[in-house]
């Protein structure tokens, strides 16, 4: 059985993965490739990062933007972004 992540942590790579998309301004057309989620992250935690943004996306919170030349790429959804402010800044 693999190892359990905890809400702390759980909640640094939801905001960490939040908060790289909007200082990009990874919104409609603007994208975020996967891999760039994980850098600046403790690498303990890389193979945690699929599941937060797989939670995420059916959270509607972000959505995959497509494949690209070098990867999965992903942008915020502009319809929630009132939401996802909240979350980052309160």
């Amino acid at each position: 059985m693999g190892k359990q992540l905890a809400d702390e942590e759980y909640k640094k790579i939801r905001i960490t993965v939040l908060r790289k998309l909007y200082a990009k301004g990874a919104w409609g057309k603007s994208h975020i490739l996967f891999e760039r989620f994980q850098s600046g992250m403790p690498s303990h935690l890389y193979g945690f990062v699929a599941g937060v943004l797989s939670d995420l996306i059916k959270e509607g919170l972000v959505v995959f933007y497509g494949k690209t030349l070098h990867g999965d790429a992903y942008h915020l959804n502009i319809s929630r972004k009132t939401e996802i402010e909240k979350e980052l800044f309160s």
